[in-house]
C-alpha cells in the first residue's frame, strides 16, 4: 500500500512537471495564435516556428506567469505580432520597426542585431520625407564601423546640425582626417567645434573637449605655422605691441602669449604669431562650464562657479564693458571699495565686467576660494579659478559677447 501511494505521488509530480514545461513552451500572439519557441542555453527564444491555433482558454501574454523569456524578448514578439497587422507603407509600421530594432540591437546577441541592422537600413533608404529615416541612420552611425561609418557620417553630416547624430558624424569625419598637416588639423578643429556645441550632455562633451586641447595646444599654443588661422607678422621700426594688436584687432597679452614673450620688448625684424578673429564666450550653468569660440571654433573653456540660490546669475546675453587686472571691488551695499589683495575682495586676478543693462554690477572674475568652483557659490556673478581667469582674459576685449544659459 505504501508503494502504491509513493508511486502515485511521483506520476502526479511528472504530469504535473509536464503541463508546467508545454505551457512555458508556447507563447499567444495578438491574433488568438501562438509561437512556439525553442528551448536550450543554445537556442534563440524568438526562432520563427509553425503557428497553431490558440484554444480559447489561453491566457493573454500580458497575464503569462514569468517564463524563461526576458522582457525585452516579450517585447519583441509583441511588436513582431504588431507589425503584422499594419501596412508596410504606413507611418505606424515605421516607427514599429524603429523600436525593435531598437531592442534587437540591446538584446547582445549576434543574429538579432544583424536583423536591427537589416531593418535600420531599409528604413534609412525610405522615402526622404519619412520621419524615421534621419534616426535609423543615427543608429546605423553607431553600429557600423569603416568605410560604411564613414560614408554614413558624411551623409548626415550634409544635412546639417539639425539632423539626429549630426555630433557623432562630425567627430568621426574628423578622425578620419590627418592632424599632421596644418590644412587636416584645421578642418578637424572646425568639425570637433561643431560636434562639442552639438553634444546634449557633459558627458558627450568631456573627450571631445580633451581632443580639442590637444589641437588647439599642438596647433595655435605652440611655434608651429598655423597659416589657416594664425598670421605671421614681421615687426617694422617703430612698432610696438600695442600698435600690432591693434592694427590686428587682438590684445598685446595674447599675442605675448603666443609667441612666449616675457615682456612687451619687440625688436625690427622680429616675427610674431597672431591669433585674429571674433571672439565671443558661452556659459553653461547646469555643466558649470564656460567655453571661448573663436571665429566659431573652440578655444578654451573652464569649469565655473555661478550665483546661489538667493542670488541667482541671470540666464541672458551680455556685452563685455570693463576689464581690469587686480580688481578693487565695490560692494553692492554701499560699503567703501575693497582693494585687490585684501581680505573680503571676492574678485581675484582679473575682472571681466559687463555692460550695465538689465542688471548691475555682474561679470566674470578669479577667485581666492577655488572649491567654490562647480557649485552655486557667487552673488550672481560667474567666477573662475584665478589660474584660468588669467588664462581667458586675454582673448576677452570690450564689446565681446557672453552668452549665459540654463
Amino acid at each position: 500500500m505504501r508503494n502504491f501511494i509513493l508511486l502515485s505521488i511521483i506520476l502526479a509530480g511528472s504530469y504535473w512537471g509536464y503541463q508546467k514545461w508545454n505551457a512555458s513552451e508556447t507563447l499567444p500572439n495578438e491574433d488568438n495564435s501562438v509561437k512556439t519557441v525553442v528551448s536550450g542555453e543554445d537556442a534563440s527564444p524568438l526562432v520563427e516556428a509553425q503557428m497553431v491555433q490558440q484554444p480559447p482558454n489561453i491566457v493573454p501574454l500580458q497575464e503569462q506567469p514569468s517564463t524563461s523569456l526576458s522582457s525585452r524578448d516579450k517585447e519583441i514578439l509583441i511588436l513582431r505580432s504588431e507589425l503584422a497587422n499594419v501596412e508596410p507603407d504606413s507611418d505606424l509600421f515605421s516607427n514599429l520597426s524603429l523600436e525593435l530594432s531598437k531592442l534587437l540591437l540591446n538584446s547582445e546577441r549576434p543574429e538579432s542585431i544583424g536583423e536591427a541592422r537589416g531593418i535600420l537600413r531599409t528604413l534609412s533608404q525610405g522615402d526622404p520625407a519619412q520621419p524615421n529615416r534621419d534616426l535609423a541612420n543615427e543608429l546605423l552611425l553607431q553600429e557600423s564601423s569603416g568605410a560604411d561609418q564613414l560614408t554614413i557620417a558624411q551623409s548626415i553630416f550634409e544635412k546639417g546640425a539639425q539632423t539626429p547624430g549630426f555630433g557623432f558624424a562630425a567627430e568621426i569625419l574628423s578622425e578620419n582626417l590627418n592632424q599632421d598637416t596644418s590644412a587636416g588639423a584645421f578642418q578637424s578643429w572646425d568639425l570637433l567645434s561643431k560636434a562639442y556645441v552639438a553634444a546634449p550632455d557633459l558627458e558627450t562633451k568631456t573627450p571631445i573637449r580633451i581632443k580639442l586641447w590637444n589641437l588647439v595646444n599642438t596647433w595655435i599654443f605652440s611655434s608651429k605655422s598655423f597659416p589657416e588661422v594664425c598670421k605671421t607678422v614681421t615687426v617694422v621700426s617703430g612698432d610696438s605691441l600695442s600698435v600690432i594688436a591693434q592694427r590686428h584687432k587682438s590684445s598685446v597679452d595674447a599675442i605675448k602669449l603666443l609667441n612666449g614673450l616675457r615682456n612687451d620688448v619687440i625688436h625690427p625684424q622680429q616675427r610674431l604669431k597672431i591669433l585674429s578673429g571674433k571672439v565671443h564666450v558661452e556659459v553653461d550653468k547646469s555643466d558649470f562650464r564656460l567655453d571661448l569660440f573663436i571665429d566659431g571654433r573652440w578655444l578654451m573653456g573652464f569649469p565655473v562657479g555661478h550665483g546661489r540660490s538667493d542670488k541667482v546669475t541671470p540666464a541672458l546675453d551680455y556685452v563685455v564693458g570693463v576689464m581690469q587686472k587686480k580688481p578693487m571691488w565695490q560692494p553692492r551695499d554701499g560699503r567703501a571699495p575693497i582693494a585687490h589683495g585684501v581680505e573680503g575682495n571676492p574678485l581675484g586676478e582679473r575682472w571681466i565686467g559687463f555692460k550695465d543693462g538689465e542688471t548691475f554690477g555682474l561679470g566674470i572674475h578669479g577667485t581666492e576660494d577655488p572649491d567654490s568652483i562647480g557649485s552655486m557659490c557667487s552673488e550672481g556673478c560667474v567666477r573662475l579659478r584665478n589660474e584660468d581667469v588669467i588664462t581667458l582674459y586675454p582673448w576677452i576685449r570690450s564689446g565681446t559677447p557672453v552668452s549665459i544659459r540654463e
